[in-house]
């Protein structure tokens, strides 16, 4: 499973770091988390739900979507996909003050500056895994060609001040990281509400606001992936599972299960042992 703060090491030569992948798993949930670094995602086929920033949004054939540094995202392939992402460091936009504003779900661009974009993306994706011994200054060109696209087409002037950015990046990441931690003791909001020093109902709203779920759905969640895990890989009982992913009882674990994955845990377990 994911960390909650995901650490990314950019290849300095290469500027970002860079992934493809092709999911036919169309169950697993990636829980909330997040990093410093700034993520675009090119969903070059099939589909992909992504939560973030208090919103859904369902990436289809050849839709992009650009997240900037610190906001907490969740991913489910919800079909059979091939999905590439970018990442790049923090600093990326400093000396230009800006963030990137790329949802082609939701934003009006221009489609040869669409077809730009997906033609750079997928020249970047070539030369990055290219065994040249040159091809990553060409690279670096391609990657600066495509911050010149995005700084032109689909920014805005950053108007948070960064102090008060951090401060809330840090609320939440303390948040995120204690639930991480103690979720398989089914952990309430009111005990992390003691533990940050907020109230029930600040905590609640604050963490809704931000990650976009409620502090039972993003517990859930991370109790789903273990129990998704100890299902692909023991043989132990619904009742041990539900007590070590941190759900009350058996019957808890069988709903929030069948309201995610869309089966039973018994199900699931079937379908994967044929």
């Amino acid at each position: 499973m994911k960390k909650i703060y995901e650490h990314i090491e950019i290849d300095r030569r290469k500027m970002i770091n860079l992934f493809m992948f092709q999911a036919k798993d169309t169950e697993r949930v990636i829980p909330m988390h997040f990093h410093s670094h700034m993520e675009m995602i090119y969903c070059i086929s099939g589909s992909l739900k992504v939560w973030h920033e208090g919103t859904v949004t369902i990436l289809m054939n050849n839709d992009m979507l650009f997240m900037n540094s610190n906001v907490p995202h969740s991913t489910q392939s919800i079909t059979e996909n091939r999905v590439l992402v970018l990442q790049f460091p923090g600093s990326f936009f400093a000396n230009e003050q800006v963030t990137i504003q790329l949802n082609t779900q939701e934003n009006h661009i221009e489609d040869a500056i669409l077809s730009k974009l997906r033609r750079l993306l997928m020249d970047i994706y070539e030369l990055h895994i290219s065994k040249g011994e040159y091809d990553y200054i060409l690279e670096q060109s391609r990657i600066i060609e495509l911050k010149y696209m995005l700084v032109n087409h689909c920014s805005q002037a950053a108007d948070i001040p960064p102090q008060i950015f951090s401060e809330k990046q840090q609320k939440i990441k303390t948040i995120m990281d204690f639930i991480k931690e103690h979720y398989t003791e089914n952990i309430s909001l009111a005990e992390t509400a003691r533990f940050c020093g907020y109230s029930e109902a600040y905590l609640s709203r604050m963490f809704h606001e931000y990650t976009g779920q409620t502090f039972t759905e993003y517990k859930q969640i991370l109790g789903l992936e273990k129990a998704i895990d100890l299902l692909d890989t023991t043989n132990k009982s619904l009742t041990d599972i539900s007590y070590e992913t941190g759900f009350p009882n058996v019957k808890s674990f069988r709903k929030a299960f069948k309201e995610v994955m869309g089966k039973t845990p018994y199900e699931y377990k079937k379908s994967n042992s044929i």
